[in-house]
Parts: C-alpha cells; sequence; structure tokens
C-alpha cells in the first residue's frame, strides 16, 4: 500500500531528491502528494516556552516511610488477610500461616523464661554466699553473665512472638502489622511458600512521596541537588533530593529522585510528566518527539520548505514521550513533520 502511494505521489507531482550539503536534502512534495501520504507538521518552539528539561518518572515510597512484613518463621501463607489498598492499623492482623516451628517457639519461650527465673534465683543465692564469703568474685560474675544471657534468650524469643498471634491451632498463627498505613503490595499468594524474615508485604505511611526519574546522561548537568521541577497537573513543585553518580551503562542514563508537594495527592506507581528547570538553555529547541526519525544511525527531522521538505540532521540533548529537546539543525518557526515520516524517509533515500 506504502509503495502504491509513493508511486502515485512520484507520478503525479514528479517528486525529485535534490542535492544539497552532507547534513540536509530536499525532498520536493506538493500539496496534493501531502495529502496522499498523510504528512502533517507541527512547529519548532524555544526552550525557554517549556520551563526546561522534559521527561517523566514514577511514584515510589521514599526509604524510611515504608514498613515490611515479614514472618519470624519459615511458613506457608494459607491466607493473606489483606489487599493492596487497604488501611491498617499497627497490631491488625495481615496474614494467616502455618509452620511447625511456631509451636517449637511457644515451647522454648516457656522454657527460656523458667531458665530465666532460674538464673536469677542462682544469682541471688551467689550473691548472698560472696557476701558471707562463702563464694568467690568470679563465680558471682559467672552467675551474673548466666543470668543476662538467659534474659536475653528470653527477650530474643519474646520479639519473635510478638508478631504473631495464635488462632488456637497447631502451627497456625496470624501475622500482624508492625506500623499503620496503607497495604502497598502483597508478593507471596495463597499456598505459596514464606521465607523466614524475608519481606512479602509492605505498609506505606503516605507521608512522603518520591519521583524516581531516569534523564539521559548527556542532561544530567542541567540540574543538580535542589533543584525545581514543574509536575503536570501540580500547583506546587516538587525538589530533586538525590541524583545517582552512576550512569547506566545500558541505557546512558542518570536516575534521579525527586520529593513530591504534599499539596497534590498521589499513588504509587503513577506516570508524572515533568519539566526540570533549568538555566542557560536559551538555544535548545523544542520540536515533537515523533518528529524524530533514525536514519543511517542519525537523529533527524524533516523541515517543511513549502514546496517540499529538507532532512535536516540534529543532536537530541534529551527527550520525553512528548518532547524532544534539539541543539540546532532547526530554527523557532521552522515546520517539522510529525507524521507519514516513513514515506518522508523513503523518499529522502531515493526507494
Amino acid at each position: 500500500m506504502v509503495n502504491w502511494v509513493l508511486r502515485t505521489a512520484l507520478a503525479v507531482t514528479s517528486l525529485a531528491i535534490l542535492a544539497e550539503p552532507a547534513l540536509s536534502q530536499t525532498v520536493e512534495v506538493s500539496a496534493a502528494s501531502r495529502k496522499a501520504l498523510g504528512i502533517s507538521t507541527e512547529m519548532v518552539r524555544t526552550e525557554s516556552a517549556i520551563e526546561g528539561t522534559r521527561t517523566f518518572g514514577t511514584v515510589i515510597a521514599p526509604p524510611g516511610n515504608s514498613s515490611p512484613v515479614a514472618s519470624p518463621f519459615e511458613a506457608v501463607l494459607l491466607e493473606p488477610l489483606v489487599i493492596p489498598g487497604m488501611q491498617v492499623k499497627a497490631g491488625d492482623p495481615v496474614a494467616l500461616l502455618y509452620s511447625p516451628e511456631y509451636e517449637t517457639a511457644r515451647a522454648e519461650l516457656e522454657s527460656e523464661r523458667i531458665m530465666a527465673e532460674h538464673m536469677d534465683h542462682l544469682l541471688e543465692r551467689v550473691t548472698e554466699l560472696r557476701e558471707l564469703g562463702l563464694r568467690s568474685a568470679q563465680e558471682a560474675d559467672e552467675a551474673e553473665h548466666d543470668a543476662k544471657t538467659a534474659h536475653l534468650n528470653l527477650a530474643a524469643s519474646q520479639r519473635r512472638l510478638n508478631a504473631v498471634r495464635g488462632t488456637g491451632e497447631a502451627g497456625r498463627f496470624k501475622l500482624v502489622a508492625p506500623a499503620t498505613g496503607t497495604v502497598a503490595n502483597v508478593s507471596v499468594g495463597a499456598g505459596e511458600a514464606v521465607g523466614m524474615s524475608e519481606p512479602f508485604l509492605s505498609i506505606f505511611d503516605g507521608k512522603r512521596y518520591w519521583l524516581d526519574v531516569a534523564v539521559p546522561e548527556r542532561a544530567a548537568n542541567n540540574f543538580s541537588l535542589g533543584s525545581s521541577v514543574s509536575l503536570s497537573g501540580a500547583a506546587d513543585k516538587g525538589t530533586v533530593v538525590a541524583i545517582d553518580p552512576t550512569v547506566d551503562a545500558r541505557l546512558q542514563s542518570v536516575r534521579i529522585k525527586i520529593e513530591l508537594p504534599a499539596s497534590t495527592p498521589w499513588r504509587l506507581g503513577q506516570l508524572v510528566n515533568l519539566s526540570l528547570d533549568s538555566a542557560g538553555q536559551e538555544d535548545n529547541l523544542i520540536v515533537p518527539a515523533r518528529a524524530i526519525v533514525r536514519i543511517n544511525g542519525t537523529d533527524c527531522v524533516f523541515v517543511d520548505t513549502g514546496d517540499g521538505f529538507r532532512r535536516m540532521e540534529v543532536r537530541v540533548v534529551t527527550r520525553s514521550r512528548e518532547d524532544a529537546v534539539l541543539s540546532g539543525g532547526v530554527s523557532p518557526g521552522d515546520q517539522v513533520a510529525v507524521s507519514g515520516l516513513a514515506a518522508l524517509k523513503n523518499l529522502a533515500e531515493g526507494v
């Protein structure tokens, strides 16, 4: 179908490719051919028109604002008692699990409690005998050490069981929420194994939100810690709080974290368009991202000349889903093709 349209356009307008310098190439296209090939254009804008480098990011929970929930035993999840989005309070049951280790831990707790009481009694007795000169200082120190060790073991077992509630059935217990907040995710399903101390559920307090953004390495110097960020749909601006010092070798990008304003409601995983405010970028030019076409490994745009289109090689500074920031190659007010690019590319390559 494309070849037929191209042949028709060539027959109607006698399209010709005019040789120009290596950086550009002009293709003559009549009004009728534009319509037949579905070519439309949009205007080149300046950087100042959009405040800064445009991109998008994903809303995440900042470190310290999410509490992981983990089983103190190797267990099997019988039933999750919550789903993502539910509000819970500290101490509310969030999952029903089964583990034979649970009954063993309860028995050991009682044994350790008896042992701690026994060690306290022995310490008291040795202390009395030490005062009477019937025990040595070393024996008294050893008794004190044994008593402290017994209490440490008891406290560890108590903390382990404080995270769960019994159900009255052997091996079954309910895991409780360690904090108040919103259930963010549950990564294990009913019937699946749960590793000891391996988080499978998290609770987000919802007090702060960050935005995780990947910015092309070549644009990383346009911002710094404390840079302001304009956010789509938000009246207040965000602030850059972290810049990863490592460049992703595969994508040649740098990850940054942005503190989001509390005045706007956010959701974890939400995609947010943003503009990194920056100075000294008056020479940068903005075109729709869909205007960029790759030809022989080089980024190009097709600039409308009135009676055709001139192919221009450009350098893309950065891009978002909607716009691309260019450094040279076009001028403010130029009209660039945003549709029919496959046909223009074929024509430019002499197909």
